[in-house]
């Protein structure tokens, strides 16, 4: 793996409630049984609540190898005890290394 961008929840009423995610753990599986906590993520930055909003938050996966990839919402940026993403991507390099199914 080598990086996430994030589309943070990006309702209009972002800048007074905040439904986006703030921290987030993630985590990495190669089967899927056993998880590795990915380390230095950084805050979620807040969506701005219009239209054409773009990716604002990169997570940089350093080239670990992943099968799967959890996402575990800690804290959001509002009061409310929902919180959300909009988009994610995944981006990947393959590996030379990696035999190709």
């Amino acid at each position: 793996m080598y990086e996430l961008w994030v589309w943070n929840s990006n309702q209009p009423v972002e800048s007074f409630i905040g439904f986006g995610a703030k921290t987030v753990k993630i985590e990495y599986s190669t089967d899927g049984a056993t998880w590795t906590p990915l380390a230095n993520v950084p805050e979620f930055a807040k969506a701005t609540g219009k239209p054409g909003y773009t990716a604002n938050t990169i997570v940089s996966f350093g080239g670990v190898s992943a099968k799967y990839v959890k996402l575990t919402i800690e804290k959001g940026w509002g009061s409310t005890p929902s919180a959300g993403l909009s988009e994610v991507r995944f981006f990947c390099i393959q590996s030379a290394a990696v035999p190709k199914p």
